[in-house]
């Protein structure tokens, strides 16, 4: 004997909407990364700011690689996110943001480089208070200008 459940109106109460993220496109595979060069173009970004771990650019050649693929003549590395991405080092990747001039993050490794990348996007971009307590400097204001940012994972 088969049975067949039918939901029932209560079961239905929980629905929802899922709405896309502004994620663009994907890119993956091997190979992928030689398309670097054109998506940094494509967003017009010449001078990448890329967050990740000590351990990936000190023990791994992935940085270099980045840097290659990508096309520009000034790549700014900042490797000092540690596991669970530490307010510290998210401030300092934001002051060191603002220092180099950068105009687009890419973040490369797992989930504290990107979680950091977000949050220093994040913190870049708005204009009040915060910003003052990351450079400690109360007349302090960043502008605008990242917009875009890739993550690469590894």
């Amino acid at each position: 004997m088969s049975s067949t459940i039918l939901p029932t109106t209560n079961q239905y109460t929980n629905l929802g909407t899922y709405v896309a993220t502004i994620l663009k496109r994907v890119e993956y595979g091997i190979g992928s990364l030689s398309k670097l060069a054109d998506i940094l173009s494509e967003l017009s970004i010449s001078k990448p700011f890329l967050v990740t771990s000590a351990s990936l650019a000190t023990k791994t050649d992935i940085i270099e690689s980045i840097k290659n693929a990508s096309g520009c003549e000034s790549v700014v590395v900042f490797s000092g996110i540690q596991q669970h991405s530490p307010i510290q080092h998210i401030r300092n990747a934001v002051i060191e943001l603002k220092m180099r001039g950068s105009d687009g993050i890419i973040a490369v490794g797992g989930g504290s480089p990107i979680d950091a990348a977000k949050l220093v996007i994040h913190l870049y971009k708005e204009r009040n208070r915060s910003i003052a307590q990351v450079s400690q400097h109360s007349n302090d204001t960043l502008g605008c200008r990242i917009h875009h940012y890739l993550w690469l994972h590894w």
